[in-house]
């Protein structure tokens, strides 16, 4: 099924950093340019990533904890800037939300005090929300939280669960492990309402020879041998390793984001 996001935003979230936010932010913008629907991007986060890696568009709204303590109301209004740059391109580009560790609550508080909902339907607008997690109990426990908070703010939002199989997966846990306990305990109700989306580990955590030097995942497919070796420091061989390591996995998780959302018609 072939299906323009122009109209679609997606919201990428969850409470605990490391659980691969970021690098699914980077797959989602790299598989809707390629289809010829370059998104809108914004993120709430110090570190940057995703302007690092795709340049000045990107919207970065800054955390400052000191606001946070002294003027809690102006910690907040922050965040006004990205209510303007969606509606900007509402209905001509879809829209790419990454929230930063520890900001679901300050998100999730300043979309119910503008009623950001209200704007989604004003603007016709669809929601996805994207919780990445790990097998590790912490992160389903936060997945399942910011599940909780920004579906509160935003009721009429799809959830999208993605198993983050970076470190194993829960299908292989021990049933009476912490993780798989903490999966059972907090996720099983909300996969009744979700779509769920499998982010698979890159082969030999090859990707990190790239992300380091803020590398999107496009780039690594198009580049060559001799530019991934100038890249990384490899030897020829082991560059063609990584980089083929790196493109495949883009393939795989290109066929989740068709399976899921559809392929993309410009």
């Amino acid at each position: 099924m072939s299906i323009s996001f122009s109209s679609q935003i997606f919201i990428i979230a969850n409470e605990k950093g490391g659980v691969g936010k970021s690098t699914t932010a980077l797959a989602l913008i790299d598989w809707l340019t390629l289809n010829s629907q370059p998104p809108t991007i914004i993120q709430v986060d110090r570190q940057k990533r995703l302007e690092n890696s795709i340049g000045k568009d990107v919207l970065t709204i800054d955390s400052d904890p000191k606001a946070a303590r002294l003027a809690p109301e102006l910690e907040t209004r922050r965040f006004s800037p990205m209510l303007e740059k969606i509606e900007v391109s509402a209905g001509r580009a879809p829209v790419i939300i990454d929230i930063g560790a520890g900001e679901v609550e300050r998100f999730t508080t300043w979309a119910a005090l503008v009623d950001l909902e209200e704007e989604f339907m004003e603007w016709q607008l669809s929601c996805h929300l994207i919780v990445p997690f790990l097998a590790e109990s912490e992160a389903i426990r936060q997945a399942a939280w910011s599940v909780k908070r920004l579906r509160s703010a935003l009721p009429q939002s799809m959830i999208c669960l993605v198993e983050n199989q970076r470190d194993g997966k829960i299908s292989t846990l021990h049933p009476n492990s912490s993780a798989a306990q903490a999966s059972e305990e907090f996720l099983a109700a909300w996969r009744s309402q979700s779509i769920q989306l499998t982010l698979p580990a890159i082969p030999g955590n090859s990707w990190r020879w790239f992300e380091t030097t803020n590398c999107r995942f496009l780039n690594v497919v198009d580049m060559t041998t001799a530019d991934t070796i100038n890249r990384t420091g490899l030897s020829r061989a082991d560059a063609k390793i990584v980089r083929g390591d790196v493109s495949q996995w883009l393939v795989n998780i290109f066929d989740e984001f068709d399976r899921t959302f559809g392929v993309v018609k410009g």
